[in-house]
């Protein structure tokens, strides 16, 4: 039975988290930006579009407006090219980088491993802690990825929850307050409703 498996609660093993624990790339620009000299052109554009590094790169912007460190108009695409050009080790992670998040995004946990794997003894020691951190939780987010649990309405219900009773500094009678949680359920139930069938 699915309830006897290893499971993960899944919010902490989806995108966001997975996200926050390769944000080690941040701390590899920051050792590469180090190697420049902090005046220069490469350390300060590095400094300045480091977040550009971390985005999944099929949703960078196309859109092309004045940079002033590079003095030119330029799409993000762009200047994450010249940014990649500065480093060939910063390159070669952030393309590891974005393939672990396709492979992950795409609920391939084969892929995803088996990229750890054959990586694991070539890559940088920041991401090193990383895979071996992944490797060890394996069997947590292979299950995570291929089974549908979620709790994710369960705690936007108790977030909710916990509005109502700051916002109303609390309920003397517990009827009425469970009556108040059943209403604001029901007006974001139709509410969504009645966008949808606007749409």
């Amino acid at each position: 039975m699915k309830s006897d498996q290893t499971i993960i609660r899944k919010n902490h093993m989806e995108q966001l988290h997975f996200i926050t624990k390769l944000l080690d790339i941040k701390d590899l620009n920051i050792q590469i930006m180090n190697q420049f000299h902090r005046k220069s052109h490469e350390y300060k554009a590095i400094k300045r579009y480091w977040k550009l590094i971390q985005q999944d790169s099929r949703k960078i912007s196309d859109k092309r407006f004045y940079h002033p460190t590079f003095r030119m108009h330029l799409t993000n695409k762009e200047i994450l090219d010249k940014l990649l050009g500065y480093s060939k080790d910063l390159k070669h992670h952030y393309h590891l980088y974005q393939l672990l998040l396709f492979h992950f995004q795409d609920k391939k946990p084969d892929k995803f491993f088996g990229l750890i794997e054959d990586n694991l003894q070539q890559v940088h020691p920041l991401f090193q802690t990383v895979f071996k951190t992944f490797l060890k939780d394996k069997e947590k987010i292979v299950n995570a990825l291929q089974l549908p649990y979620s709790n994710a309405k369960l705690e936007a219900t108790n977030n909710l929850i916990k509005l109502i009773k700051r916002n109303a500094f609390g309920f003397r009678n517990f009827e009425n307050f469970k009556k108040r949680i059943f209403i604001a359920l029901n007006i974001k139930k139709e509410r969504t409703n009645f966008v949808l069938s606007r749409a």
